[in-house]
């Protein structure tokens, strides 16, 4: 019976880890103007592992951008798209854009950050994606919007409460975790402590590598 519990936790913390995932992320334009190219770009999360990177021509006002992805281990893999005129666009000249900051993700209003998941998009300019609403899918997509509305209401732990066994949700603490040695910073918010925050992810979560290198950022201020 000891065996099988044992076994029964190890598929359970390795589903978490699925090798590869299938993803379509498609998008409706209403406006397409000159633009007849959709690009998916994603760096690899492992050193010496390919990058993915599509590029496919538009049908009328919609694209569709399917493809297998190994997770390299991660819970996650995320990546950004963009529409464009142009189909000779390489991999290349996009890490060039980024790395001198012509090309700003996150700032850059022709870049629409995504996870790789299936979730369809409507899009009012090919040019501006970030007012991109999502049409449907995109569970993770959503879960970020929400986790970016409830730290700016301060209810962050009801957040994660409410997506205690999400990626998105362990992924959020751990881009809070930098601020873990400033002090009153999270006064205003709905938990007291980083450990209460952490403490409300699931049990299954809390077992992957991810999580427990987050667990060790929250201890280490303790220890000094």
């Amino acid at each position: 019976m000891k065996k099988l519990i044992i076994c029964i936790a190890l598929l359970f913390v390795s589903s978490l880890h699925a090798q590869t995932i299938k993803f379509t992320i498609e998008g409706v334009v209403q406006n397409p103007k000159n633009a007849k190219f959709a690009y998916l770009v994603s760096d690899a999360t492992v050193a010496g592992k390919p990058d993915l990177f599509l590029m496919r021509p538009m049908e009328g006002n919609h694209f569709q951008l399917s493809a297998t992805s190994n997770l390299d281990g991660k819970l996650l893999r995320n990546g950004f798209i963009f529409i464009d005129e142009r189909g000779d666009i390489t991999l290349a000249e996009v890490k060039s854009k980024l790395k001198q900051k012509v090309w700003f993700l996150g700032g850059s209003a022709n870049l629409k950050s995504i996870f790789l998941e299936d979730v369809k998009l409507e899009i009012e300019n090919p040019y501006n994606l970030a007012s991109a609403k999502i049409i449907s899918g995109g569970i993770y997509l959503q879960q970020t919007n929400d986790a970016t509305k409830a730290l700016k209401e301060r209810k962050f732990l009801n957040f994660v409460k409410q997506n205690a066994d999400s990626p998105v949700a362990l992924m959020e603490v751990g881009n809070l975790v930098r601020y873990v040695n400033i002090p009153g910073f999270f006064k205003d918010f709905d938990f007291g402590s980083f450990a209460e925050l952490y403490g409300a992810l699931s049990g299954r979560l809390r077992q992957t590598d991810e999580a427990k290198a987050i667990k060790k950022k929250i201890d280490e201020p303790l220890k000094k």
